[in-house]
């Protein structure tokens, strides 16, 4: 049986505004980069215009479907709820949010019009007004350079020199695994830059062996996510996690209970901030249509 992980590349931390101009961004470019920004939890952050009102700093998620705005940021744009909502799944929780309609969402790396933006129920989660999710990058390359602090997107090319490449391959939700070795275990890991901690599974740790009542695992007291609910949490540290030629080690984890066993279980887990700090620079190929 093989184990599903989940890793967050996340980068070093820098202030995020939070006031909105009224200055439109969203003029093309060539380059089709913006500034990195990133929130006070190391989260990478651009800036987009809603409506024709920015900059608005945006969580660049790269495990959210879908793109969100906090409730009070709905509020000050004076959007007004469609009919109905949608069920939320996060990695702390399931919760219902609301739908915002939304003329146009951009700057120089998106440009959607006409789509409706889901609820950030927990929007205390952070600093930034929402998140930018992957629906907004089909079919390209997203790139984040916290060497040169800006985030862009490419077509497919060959890496340049400076980046270790890693083969991933795709979720049927459109999100990026790559291997990881944790200790002896071998197993995917995906991409998520809008984790602010490490979050594992109970069958993960099932798979390094450990015993429920092992001594490593302790109380790790509540969590949220961008879902609304809390969870309870155990914590625990992985003695070594492999990334392609990158060995970090004494790893901690924050165990998320999924009510799974065994087989019929599915391990995930994310990947805690020194990552993005060995790893200077990610790209990642979005697949063709991660919600086709």
């Amino acid at each position: 049986m093989s184990a599903l992980p989940m890793i967050a590349a996340l980068l070093l931390m820098q202030a995020v505004p939070g006031d909105i101009s009224a200055e439109p961004i969203c003029a093309a470019s060539q380059e089709r980069d913006t500034a990195l920004l990133h929130d006070s939890r190391g989260r990478p952050v651009m800036e987009v215009a809603i409506n024709g009102i920015g900059a608005i700093p945006m969580v660049v998620d790269t495990a959210a479907q879908v793109s969100m705005m906090a409730s009070d940021l709905a509020d000050e744009l004076h959007l007004a709820p469609l009919p109905g909502g949608i069920m939320v799944n996060g990695a702390t929780g399931v919760s219902r949010s609301r739908l915002f309609p939304v003329d146009r969402l951009c700057n120089p790396l998106i440009d959607s019009t006409d789509i409706a933006m889901v609820e950030l129920a927990n929007s205390g989660v952070t600093e930034a007004r929402g998140i930018v999710g992957m629906d907004q990058f089909v079919g390209q390359r997203l790139v984040v350079d916290r060497t040169v602090k800006r985030i862009q997107t490419t077509e497919s090319l060959p890496e340049p020199a400076g980046y270790a490449v890693i083969r991933g391959r795709s979720t049927p939700e459109g999100f990026v695994e790559i291997p990881v070795t944790l200790d002896d275990v071998q197993a995917y890991a995906l991409v998520d830059s809008g984790a602010a901690v490490t979050i594992a599974n109970a069958e993960a740790i099932r798979l390094l062996g450990w015993a429920e009542n092992d001594p490593r695992v302790t109380d790790g007291g509540t969590i949220r996510g961008a879902a609304a609910e809390q969870q309870a949490i155990r914590k625990a540290v992985i003695g070594t996690v492999s990334i392609g030629s990158i060995d970090l080690t004494n790893v901690p984890v924050m165990i998320v209970d999924d009510g799974g066993n065994g087989a019929d279980a599915d391990p995930r887990k994310r990947h805690p901030q020194p990552v993005s700090r060995l790893c200077r620079r990610f790209r990642e190929q979005r697949a063709s249509d991660p919600l086709a």
